[in-house]
């Protein structure tokens, strides 16, 4: 076993059992991110911004007014 999992283990045995899961499915969240095997299905950023765009169509996308600013006294 690498010092790193060592380490790992004896900080989850530190941990209330509730929190020491959680910490675990994070790991688990994040090496399979690392090794590709959740990449696959997940699309990037940049996929969802071309799917995304024109998806509006002609809808209007205005701002409404936000009224008046408020008026302070200077100092």
């Amino acid at each position: 076993m690498s010092s790193i999992a060592l380490e790992l283990e004896a900080a989850l045995k530190t941990l209330p059992p509730v929190k020491a899961q959680a910490v675990e499915q994070e790991i688990r969240r994040v090496l399979a991110g690392a090794t590709g095997a959740e990449g696959s299905r997940k699309e990037s950023h940049r996929e969802f911004i071309e799917r995304m765009a024109g998806s509006f169509g002609n809808e209007p996308f205005e701002r409404p007014p936000q009224g008046e600013f408020e008026k302070r006294e200077d100092w």
